[in-house]
């Protein structure tokens, strides 16, 4: 072993390239809301630079549409997704402890577009 070099630094998975894209989290206002199944069909306004986003998110276990109209919500907004995939952001969320998902959103009003950082 070479005392000079640090196994977990200089590991393979521990490499970073420049091509990966960043994860661009925004903030945006949930315009329209349609329930598909135990699916909701979000547009999000992520204002005049972004414009409205679609997403796709399981959440009519805990949501209805009129909760979801008007809240604001984070979300990925250069995810790599599949060209097949209705989603245009990635709105985010974390599961409760019974499973199901709950939105991420600020505890405050901020501008729509506002980036994470």
């Amino acid at each position: 072993m070479n005392p000079d070099r640090d196994p977990v630094v200089d590991s393979p998975s521990s490499v970073v390239t420049r091509d990966v894209a960043q994860p661009d989290i925004r903030v945006g206002t949930i315009s329209s809301a349609r329930e598909e199944g135990e699916k909701m069909l979000l547009w999000i306004d992520f204002g005049t630079h972004l414009g409205v986003r679609r997403a796709t998110m399981t959440l009519a276990k805990r949501y209805d549409v009129a909760q979801l109209v008007g809240r604001q919500v984070c979300a990925v907004v250069n995810p790599q997704l599949h060209t097949l995939s209705v989603n245009q952001v990635l709105a985010l969320g974390m599961p409760d402890q019974s499973g199901d998902l709950v939105l991420i959103c600020p505890d405050r009003r901020v501008p729509d577009g506002g980036k994470l950082f």
